[in-house]
């Protein structure tokens, strides 16, 4: 029988502005409503983002996509003088958020851990449902890895990263660029990742009802991100169902103790390990999904960003 902690004093806070916030919400909620709900959240529970050095927005083309990015330097670009970044995928159950809602989490990793931060402005189902958003990252990823330099960027010095949904995608992405082109990953840091599609782990029974990433709710996204229920089994929407993830890059991997998806989190560092990978689980266990966004409530999103940015130093930094 799972053991389940407590609700942390920080969290309890928390999800009562979740619930004033959605006072008078009954679904199945609008896409516009679902978003500005978001973005309200997002505006209520998050920070200040720190100031970056450099802030630019751009539209990176590659294999035919144009794909709008924002890019946070700890000092200004240089071509004499590479800096290494992570290319950040943000969640919302591929249907909500933007570069906006997870500007505090990358500019905070950026100043942390003195690293350039790409941010992902990928597409949005149900209007461009999969594998959309998953090219969208992919398409970044290769143009800084391929391209970086005239970004400012050394691509040799690459992670790859995302909170939920935006941890579904980097670990596809990871997994999908593996052994292409001299692509080499450094580093994939997930935070409690969308792995499994399939909804079948055990946490979807234990922990699917009580708290705000409830397990409708997240059948509900993956009915609107995917164009095919037999989707669910497909390795680039479920990266966990992967034939192999040997040669995969070491992986943070972050997990909240209250979530639905805290199984498939484990599950896949798990995997990672199985088949000669590395792999580090952090769990939260008194929290629910979606605690990172809660840095102005929540020491644990705080501690958790400041571990995140403390792994990614730690890795791109060191010598090529």
């Amino acid at each position: 029988m799972r053991t389940v902690a407590p609700l942390h004093p920080d969290a309890k806070r928390a999800l009562e502005i979740v619930a004033e916030l959605e006072r008078g919400v009954t679904p199945p909620v609008p896409i516009p409503q679902m978003r500005a709900l978001m973005q309200a959240r997002t505006k209520r529970m998050a920070a200040d983002p720190p100031p970056a050095a450099h802030t630019v927005d751009r539209v990176l083309e590659q294999d035919g996509l144009a794909v709008r990015v924002r890019i946070d330097y700890p000092r200004p670009p240089q071509a004499s003088a590479l800096q290494p970044a992570l290319v950040w995928c943000h969640g919302g159950g591929f249907v909500v958020g933007d570069v906006d809602m997870t500007q505090t989490v990358c500019r905070t990793i950026c100043r942390d851990a003195d690293i350039a931060v790409v941010s992902v402005d990928y597409r949005l189902a149900p209007e461009h449902r999969f594998p959309a958003g998953l090219l969208d990252a992919m398409a970044v990823t290769r143009h800084v890895a391929l391209q970086g330099a005239a970004l400012g960027i050394d691509g040799r010095r690459l992670a790859v990263g995302g909170d939920s949904a935006g941890g579904n995608l980097a670990a596809a992405t990871s997994q999908a660029l593996h052994g292409r082109d001299g692509i080499a990953l450094r580093y994939q840091a997930l935070v409690y990742p969308v792995t499994d599609l399939t909804c079948a782990q055990p946490s979807y029974t234990d922990l699917g009802t009580g708290y705000p990433l409830t397990a409708e709710r997240m059948r509900n996204y993956i009915a609107l991100y995917l164009s095919d229920p037999a989707q669910v089994t497909d390795p680039r929407a479920s990266p966990l169902l992967a034939t192999s993830v040997a040669g995969q890059p070491p992986a943070l991997v972050v997990v909240a103790g209250l979530d639905p998806l805290v199984d498939e989190g484990i599950a896949y560092a798990e995997r990672l390990r199985t088949e000669g990978g590395e792999a580090e689980v952090v769990e939260v266990p008194d929290h629910p999904h979606g605690f990172l966004g809660w840095t102005r409530e929540a020491d644990a999103s705080r501690r958790t960003l400041a571990h995140i940015a403390k792994r990614l130093g730690e890795r791109l930094h060191a010598p090529v």
